[in-house]
């Protein structure tokens, strides 16, 4: 491959066009504003209403990720799976790999060049992040970056499969946010009344309500999605503040530091501690994702190029350090682990043996609360990612999709679709629970594959080609895209053990087998149509 000077913005962009001035004068002379004309030069018009600062950008991914929420409820499984140990300490491993993404998404991101010579200096940036600008502002987000990142022959596949993959991804995210906001809600109710055993029934239709719910708040478009991330943001840190500090201050014992910091439990039935402490990761890896939703309202944000990169390393840097001190503040509250593990609702067994009936209730309640609030983040990002792609024509009936209605300017078609398609799958699970849990690993799965294809373009195709920005690794560009697609790739892998040794029908991760399923169905669609059909992004900058 022939080496290229600079990764452009737009296709025939010339290093002239791209100089502050120049886009200036474009700007004028196009009248359109900075954040049409940045899109316009990546082949789009604007379509959205841009109400969104930085705030809110922030805002979106931190309430999306919902560190306090989403770890909590896996307490138990984590507690099985090496204990304090692999809690701790597995913590810090995916949030550094996880860092690693971050950074390797923020260079692919990145407005104006700027040349950083080292792997200390980069990480250094999760502070410096007043520096990043976005160089992509669309709402295909990783979709869009697989076609930029790709060489001409490839982008086409690269972006299609990169599309499919990460859309059914948030759908099953969305999916699993909602289920549990069930389990919130009869924890709750467990907190209450000491009750935690609930058919499946009930867990099924407090789930289906949940999601119906959530898709009334989105009909009203980022209007109301705004107001609830700025609130979000306020509940989320005092919430976890109040979890944080009342656990440990209202509990009748407390554990001792060496017991938290160096505890081994293993209830997995597996006699390699290597492979227990692995399977402990899931819930840490579960837990960090969503940093990168807030990509997928930046065609609704203004100075997109300025707030989108800042908000996904920011949500990167608060959720470590906040999953950090809630993993310790659990620990050392942690009362009779037996009760704890054996509960269907773990961590509202931990708040009512820690402080009492009203209080756990009330912990409760704040965790719901980030829950749904989590879930419709997800589902707006899904619907935006969903448009993008009716945008382009990847997929069917896109032109039913590519229509923005609701109260406000919304892609809600595709909202409601998920919403179908979230209720339709599930019904299976009255059946069998087997099939619920494949669907919750194989949305973490997904949603990393389609974390790690952008990376696997700019290895493959882009490696000797500069990217432009305000942010960017220099030499160590390469080695850290190296080393986020190997992470990636070494934890999908993780994500489909068994959590239970012996594997038997009941104890089987059948996740290896649903993510097969997403991408024989990608591969399948682009063979019959999409190779025909479909001409890749940067089709409608020309249209009325």
């Amino acid at each position: 491959m022939g080496e290229v000077s600079e990764i452009n913005l737009s296709e025939g962009q010339t290093k002239e066009e791209t100089h502050p001035d120049v886009a200036v004068q474009q700007v004028e002379d196009n009248n359109l504003d900075y954040d049409a004309q940045r899109l316009h030069d990546l082949g789009y018009k604007q379509e959205f209403k841009r109400s969104i600062g930085f705030f809110v950008q922030f805002g979106f991914a931190f309430t999306t990720m919902a560190v306090t929420a989403e770890y909590a409820i896996g307490v138990g499984p984590a507690l099985n799976a090496g204990g304090p140990v692999a809690m701790f300490y597995g913590w810090i491993v995916v949030a550094i790999f996880v860092t690693f993404i971050g950074l390797g998404m923020a260079e692919i991101v990145s407005g104006k060049y700027r040349k950083f010579g080292s792997l200390m200096i980069a990480f250094t940036l999760l502070i410096l992040i007043a520096l990043i600008k976005q160089a992509l502002p669309t709402a295909g987000g990783i979709y869009f970056w697989c076609y930029k990142l790709a060489d001409e022959k490839n982008g086409r596949f690269m972006a299609w499969m990169a599309g499919y993959v990460y859309l059914i991804g948030l759908i099953t995210a969305g999916m699993t946010l909602a289920w549990g906001g069930a389990q919130f809600l009869i924890g709750i109710i467990g907190a209450r009344t000491g009750n935690f055993e609930q058919s499946e029934g009930v867990y099924v239709g407090i789930y289906c309500a949940i999601l119906v719910l959530c898709t009334i708040v989105n009909y009203f478009g980022t209007k109301v999605t705004s107001v609830l991330n700025k609130v979000m943001i306020f509940w989320s840190l005092i919430g976890t503040i109040l979890i944080i500090v009342i656990m440990p201050a209202m509990a009748p014992t407390h554990q001792s530091a060496k017991w938290v910091f160096t505890e081994w439990i293993n209830n997995t039935g597996y006699s390699s501690s290597g492979t227990v402490f692995l399977v402990g990761l899931l819930q840490a890896g579960w837990t960090l994702i969503g940093y990168e939703t807030s990509v997928q309202i930046v065609e609704e944000t203004q100075r997109a190029d300025v707030a989108a990169p800042r908000g996904i390393l920011l949500s990167i840097a608060g959720s470590w350090i906040q999953g950090t001190f809630l993993i310790i503040s659990i620990l050392f509250s942690i009362q009779n682990i037996d009760d704890l593990v054996s509960c269907p609702v773990p961590i509202a067994e931990l708040f009512r043996s820690t402080t009492n009936e009203a209080v756990a209730t009330f912990l409760m309640v704040i965790l719901f609360v980030m829950q749904i609030a989590s879930l419709c983040n997800s589902m707006l990002a899904n619907g935006h990612l969903m448009w993008s792609m009716a945008r382009d024509g990847c997929i069917p009936f896109s032109k039913f999709f590519y229509k923005l209605t609701g109260y406000n300017h919304t892609p809600f078609r595709c909202i409601l679709f998920q919403t179908l398609c979230g209720i339709v799958v599930i019904m299976p699970s009255f059946g069998s629970v087997i099939f619920w849990q494949a669907i919750m690993s194989a949305a973490v799965i997904a949603i990393n594959v389609a974390y790690g294809l952008p990376f696997f373009c700019r290895i493959v195709w882009t490696r000797n080609t500069p990217l432009r920005g305000p942010f960017s690794l220099g030499r160590a560009s390469i080695p850290v895209n190296i080393i986020a697609l190997v992470w990636i790739a070494f934890f999908a892998i993780i994500l489909c053990f068994p959590s239970l040794s012996p594997v038997n029908a009941a104890s089987m991760n059948y996740a290896s087998l649903m993510i097969g399923a997403v991408v024989l169905f990608a591969l399948g669609f682009w063979f019959v149509n999409g190779r025909h059909h479909y001409k890749g992004p940067l089709q409608n900058v020309h249209e009325e």
